[in-house]
């Protein structure tokens, strides 16, 4: 790889690209090997030269015929620039012509995102739209490019010329130096800490790496002699194939190895190189690969990968799991589905839901949870809890709101529900799919829902069931995360109340308070006084805090109007927020704690107040509302009734499951059993298990997964877990 002193400037530019990006490969590799639990030094040094090593020859071939391109679009080279101070500003005047063209298209681009391309659903139409919006900006911005030119061609004259860089090199360097600022001010805005920067650390190391290669080899006296001494004809021909041999011996690493367990929790770019080799060696485009560890077990079929459904007796392993699906017997239950039967009650009175969306369950004062010190931000829920139910242990069944509003209202995981098309961030649900808001709608419930956010509208399905359904005011999807909802929506369901205390009506009335989702607002009720992530979580406790007052602003219509004598008040979050227990942030990204638990309170006049630490879903409300006014429930709900608990007895252990579906946005596939205090996580994607015992591990640190003396406790639940990714998804 390397050349003769006499060699033009290009080969020099590509084998200080190949060899920064190869060094930045090995460290990240080191980087592996030093923190990843079960990495092993063979398989990750393989598959870093082949990753790292591929990308440095076409980041190398790029360079160098970008360089040697641009060379001889000068006459005579840079030397002639140095040398013809009328040829340098010309060059210079057209590099600003260039730099104009891009100011107008990336203008242009960005304005056109904001006002017509943001409020597509669709990634592809989104992806579609933008791509011929640059198109028709090309024209205009090559005017603007072409006018820039002419008019400062003699301006350029009057500009400083370094010797050794001239006009031409001083605007290059300028314009890498306003590149590099302005990629730090983007930072700045999005918060550094909460992104994921592993690849830029690699490009930036290998940049590093690739200069200080050239100014060794090339610009020092040291390194020209040594280079005279190397086989540089003899190392050109070898490095790529070593490459080219290691990037084969990578991809048939078996996908059980630890060391992709270990690349993807602490490598910088390797992660990244390895999920686009998978995604470029998927045959059939089904998402996974027979290659890298990606566990396609036929990437000649589109149907057949992890995570498929496996239908049982056909003789085909759909999900790749090592065998086909055994079919059930007949009459028998889907796992997902046994529940005891329901306690009929006789609640005559009406009920209240609030649900608060991205609310954590160790957020509530009564879990203990202070700021300042001493300061409940939860007052509201706090008094809530203290005079009815509380769970401790509630998991959501999603950690997204898309998927875990729907199988609340329905009873069903979301795998088990008919989507218009599963895929889609904010797919709509068919008609096929039943609420429990119809069989209390059939006990005498008038079904109320009042809502403002772009999720609740009448179309989307969840609305089934429902006699009076407003989403007033509303906002886009990308205006929603800056909302402040609350204000507008807590007095429509004041008047609400207060019509019905008037008219007598019975009534389910279901809301939704959005603020503590991101992005979070501040408020004038609770100043903050952070920054960084410690200042985003600040802000998320008093969008909680923002909340519980405008939730508080309910609770005393109730009391006002004296419907709190005979309404049950529910709330609850629809799922919960990471803050970086786990590397990530915000939620819907995995199926951690963090973002999975969630409060659930749930108050009913005359009932005694109990603490529950029994294990529930949210899927179980739905089942309990209706067994608690004595309706019956539909044969499609899969959640059980928690009546017995809310009434003071003990609840019969059942696995709680947890799901999350790939989507344009989240292409990560895991499904969760929770079963006692031990949890399993399938990462389907990523081909990998993890079991946690919560009761001593809550914060899921320890993977036992690997560990012999968990090698029965892992048997089991994966069992149950299996039986539950290949039950029959719809019925």
């Amino acid at each position: 790889m390397f050349e003769q002193p006499s060699s033009r400037f290009h080969w020099p530019s590509a084998t200080s690209a190949f060899a920064g990006i190869l060094g930045a490969g090995i460290l990240d590799a080191c980087l592996v090997l030093a923190r990843g639990n079960g990495a092993r030094l063979f398989g990750v040094m393989v598959l870093a030269a082949g990753l790292y090593g591929t990308a440095g020859l076409l980041s190398g071939a790029f360079v160098g015929w970008a360089v040697a391109t641009a060379a001889a679009a000068i006459p005579g080279g840079w030397h002639a620039l140095r040398e013809d101070r009328d040829l340098d500003c010309r060059v210079a005047a057209a590099l600003l012509g260039v730099a104009a063209a891009a100011l107008v298209m990336a203008t242009c681009t960005g304005a056109a995102h904001e006002f017509f391309v943001a409020d597509m659903a669709s990634r592809k139409l989104a992806a579609i739209a933008t791509a011929g919006l640059a198109l028709a900006f090309c024209p205009l911005a090559a005017l603007a490019g072409l006018a820039c030119a002419r008019l400062v061609v003699r301006l350029t004259r009057h500009l400083p010329a370094p010797r050794g860089l001239g006009t031409t090199g001083l605007l290059l360097v300028a314009f890498a130096i306003a590149g590099m600022l302005a990629f730090v001010v983007a930072l700045s805005r999005a918060d550094w800490r909460v992104l994921d920067l592993g690849p830029l650390w690699s490009a930036l190391v290998a940049l590093l790496l690739a200069i200080g290669h050239g100014v060794f080899w090339y610009g020092s006296a040291p390194g020209r002699r040594l280079r005279l001494r190397l086989p540089v004809r003899g190392l050109r021909a070898s490095v790529p194939v070593v490459v080219l041999v290691s990037l084969a011996l990578g991809s048939q690493i078996a996908e059980t190895s630890p060391n992709y367990a270990a690349i993807t929790d602490t490598s910088w770019g390797l992660r990244f190189a390895l999920k686009l080799a998978r995604h470029l060696t998927d045959l059939d485009h089904d998402g996974y690969s027979a290659l890298f560890g990606g566990g396609d077990c036929d990437d000649s079929r589109a149907d057949v990968y992890p995570g498929a459904e496996d239908i049982p007796g056909d003789g085909i392993d759909q999900d790749c799991q090592g065998g086909d699906a055994k079919p059930a017997p007949a009459g028998a239950a889907p796992a997902a589905a046994s529940a005891a039967p329901a306690r009929h009650g006789a609640f005559p009175g009406n009920i209240l839901i609030i649900a608060i969306d991205a609310m954590r369950a160790d957020r509530l004062g009564v879990a203990g949870y202070a700021r300042p010190p001493g300061h409940s931000l939860t007052p509201t829920l706090d008094a809530l809890a203290r005079r009815g139910a509380r769970f401790t242990h509630v998991w959501a069944q999603a950690p997204n709101t898309p998927r875990s509003f729907p199988s609340l209202v329905t009873s069903r995981y979301p795998s088990e529900i008919a989507w218009q098309k599963q895929s889609l961030n904010y797919s709509n649900l068919l008609p096929s799919n039943h609420t429990f808001f119809e069989p209390l709608a059939a006990a005498g419930l008038r079904p109320i829902g009042i809502f403002s956010h772009f999720f609740f509208t009448a179309d989307r399905g969840i609305s089934k069931g429902f006699a009076e359904w407003s989403d007033d005011g509303a906002k886009s999807i990308a205006d929603s995360n800056k909302d402040i909802a609350s204000p507008r929506i807590v007095p429509r369901v004041i008047a609400r109340l207060h019509q019905a205390a008037q008219t007598g009506e019975r009534f389910v009335l279901w809301t939704h308070l959005f603020e503590p989702h991101s992005s979070y607002m501040e408020h004038p009720e609770f100043p903050t006084s952070l920054s960084g992530v410690q200042g985003l979580e600040e802000k998320y406790d008093y969008e909680i805090a923002f909340a519980d007052l405008w939730a508080g602003k309910i609770i005393a219509a109730l009391e006002e109007t004296k419907l709190d004598r005979n309404t049950t008040v529910v709330v609850f979050g629809d799922h919960g927020e990471a803050w970086g227990e786990h590397k990530r942030y915000f939620h819907g990204q995995d199926l951690t704690e963090e973002q999975l638990r969630v409060p659930l309170l749930i108050v009913v006049p005359g009932q005694k107040p109990v603490v529950v630490d029994d294990e529930v879903g949210l899927i179980d409300l739905g089942p309990t509302l209706v067994d608690l006014v004595g309706a019956t429930p539909l044969p499609s709900f899969h959640g059980r009734s928690l009546l017995p608990a809310i009434e003071g007895e003990s609840l019969s252990r059942r696995p709680i499951f947890s799901e999350l579906l790939p989507s344009t946005a989240t292409p990560s596939h895991e499904v969760t059993i929770i079963d006692g205090s031990q949890k399993l996580t399938h990462k389907i994607s990523e081909r990998r298990w993890e079991l946690f015992d919560l009761a001593t591990d809550p914060r899921e640190q320890k993977n036992l997964a690997d560990q012999p003396a968990s090698r029965k406790t892992l048997d089991e639940l994966r069992a149950k877990l299996l039986a539950f990714e290949e039950r029959k998804r719809q019925e």
